[in-house]
């Protein structure tokens, strides 16, 4: 049955969904009409609006945008208990809430109707490994080929047939190109690790199921996503102190669908840039991401020319009164400084490029004048980071994250607290703290507690750092310590292989009272690789002052296990009770 707009529209004017709609809202409905609905509410001063439980197939608006948007909206609440909202285009996001303040969203189910990603089976491997054929499963998108839902040049990810885990080891795998066979059938170009009966699954190029734009103090409770086209939730910029509770998970699978979906997401659960102040993430459930599980980050500047405690840079989140942290072409901490004004530069000129891939071309401007209120030996190519629009002050307390790729929670923000969380499967490491300079996303941490999390089954991955880590994403250990404060209390350590505790370009790291649990019962030589670890440490230090280890517990060591700790000789003023 159609839905009745006129049961929205008294639900708005202050009439209980249950006095005027005495049967299920099922049936086709506009998103303009539940969105016009709530909108009617806001501005006849309700407070709150209910939408009446039932299942909504939103259109998104013929002229852009998502499919439910909302704008300046403050101190009000969307009650959506019982509600299922379908989003029928894939190339729109779910729902946007642009500049709001103070509103209460929770109790809706959220999911795209048709998944923003395919799937399918591995048939055959060409000669040299240079294709393989995969046929897409039932019910998802054929339209493989279609640039204008899936990158020309697709990443995607291998799974064990029998688990519907990813595939131990190489499970990357990355197409030069997509050719189709015959109907469901498709030839994927580039060599890989894919083997005959392998599971596949591949993003396409959607977007985010819940995106926070320049809000602050908003609370998303009670809230599942599924089959997201790019994070399942997005804040970036704003005062933040934003309040989650949600779930993101696999399924359902669609019509027409024999098998659940190998994603929930297409890329991170949530991910938080640029905010003024950190999510909290509360009892939250994440899994089967294609990356990671809780991003929080801000932005590096690319320094192009210093002098006279003036710095001209290339993008700018910074305000005056912010403080300045600058780094060398290294990426080592170069010094500190408070701005005392930011302009325009319209009239410089910038001829020289980046080395760094994030800032190859750096030609074009924008460009700002930064005023310091002190004078930094800074040269072209050093990137400086803005403290207060990191995510900084967050709090992520027991959640659960499981079975998927990468980092369970990759941070880059000060004063975190990180309690309580399970996190099970992450395929690269657990619980992370470190800058990626590369990628441009801002910064190493200062007073960061992680306390009574469980870290657990983490693969053999050469990737990996560590269980918990505390470094610089590259390929190195950087000097200069650009981690500070930094305490790892109470974790418990479980069924992990290689290094489990990393800690590098720290200084003031405590690390006490964890348990470590059935480790290193097998030789790793693939975890750690590329840093160079001994994988036969238990704790790794390296370019890292003031450690102190203390009160750790380790039971069930397996005989891959060589030394309790590993100090290399970059590693100073340790102090430690593992002898």
């Amino acid at each position: 049955m159609k839905f009745d707009r006129r049961c929205l529209l008294r639900s708005a004017l202050g009439a209980t969904a249950a006095a005027v709609c005495l049967r299920p809202a099922y049936g086709d409905t506009h998103g303009g009409l539940v969105q016009q609905s709530i909108l009617d509410a806001y501005r006849a001063k309700r407070g709150s609006f209910t939408i009446p439980a039932g299942t909504y197939h939103l259109a998104p608006p013929p002229l852009g945008g998502a499919h439910l948007s909302f704008r300046d909206l403050a101190d009000f609440e969307i009650d959506a208990r019982g509600v299922h909202l379908i989003f029928t285009d894939v190339t729109r996001g779910g729902i946007q809430f642009t500049n709001c303040r103070n509103v209460r969203f929770h109790g809706a189910t959220v999911r795209y109707e048709i998944p923003p990603f395919t799937q399918g089976t591995v048939e055959s491997i060409g000669p040299g490994r240079a294709w393989f054929t995969l046929r897409i499963d039932p019910g998802y998108p054929v339209n493989f080929d279609d640039p204008k839902y899936f990158p020309a040049r697709p990443t995607g990810r291998l799974f064990d047939p029998r688990t519907r885990r990813l595939k131990a080891g190489r499970y990357d795998i990355a197409a030069s190109k997509v050719e189709r066979i015959k109907g469901p059938l498709f030839r994927l170009y580039g060599k890989g690790a894919a083997s005959v009966g392998d599971l596949a699954a591949f993003r396409g190029s959607g977007h985010h199921s819940l995106a926070l734009i320049d809000c602050g103090l908003m609370d998303i409770r009670d809230t599942a996503i599924y089959n997201s086209g790019m994070f399942g939730i997005l804040e970036s910029g704003g005062y933040g102190q934003n309040h989650y509770s949600v779930a993101i998970q696999r399924g359902p699978a669609p019509a027409g669908a024999k098998v659940d979906p190998l994603y929930s997401t297409c890329a991170d659960g949530f991910h938080s840039a640029s905010m003024r102040n950190g999510p909290i993430l509360e009892n939250c459930s994440f899994e089967g991401m294609p990356d990671d599980g809780v991003a929080i980050h801000g932005i590096y500047s690319l320094v192009l020319e210093a002098a006279g405690g003036k710095l001209v840079i290339s993008k700018s989140d910074f305000q005056p009164g912010d403080p300045l942290l600058l780094f060398d072409a290294e990426g080592s901490p170069a010094g500190e400084a408070l701005v005392k004004a930011i302009n325009p530069a319209p009239d410089f000129r910038n001829t020289r490029l980046s080395r760094r891939p994030t800032f190859a071309n750096n030609t074009a401007g924008p460009y700002f004048e930064v005023v310091l209120d002190r004078e930094l030996d800074a040269d072209f190519d050093y990137l400086c980071s803005n403290p207060s629009a990191l995510g900084s002050g967050y709090i992520l307390r027991n959640n659960t994250i499981r079975n998927h790729r990468a980092r369970g929670m990759l941070l880059k923000a000060h004063n975190g607290l990180v309690e309580g969380n399970t996190i099970d499967a992450s395929s690269i490491s657990g619980i992370v703290l470190a800058p990626e300079l590369w990628w441009n996303e801002a910064c190493y941490s200062r007073n960061v507690v992680i306390r009574n999390n469980t870290v657990r089954n983490l693969p053999d991955n050469p990737e990996s750092y560590g269980a918990i880590a505390v470094a610089a994403v590259t390929d190195r250990a950087v000097p200069g310590y650009g981690h500070r404060q930094i305490v790892l209390d109470n974790n418990r350590i479980e069924n992990t292989n290689g290094v489990n505790l990393l800690i590098t370009s720290a200084d003031d790291v405590t690390v006490r009272n964890n348990r470590f649990t059935n480790a290193q019962r097998a030789v790793s030589p693939a975890a750690g690789a590329k840093w160079g670890e001994d994988s036969g440490a238990l704790l790794y230090v390296t370019e890292a002052k003031g450690v102190h280890v203390a009160g750790n517990i380790v039971s069930g060591l397996g005989a891959a296990n060589r030394r309790f700790m590993e100090a290399t000789s970059t590693a100073t003023e340790i102090r430690s009770d593992w002898k």
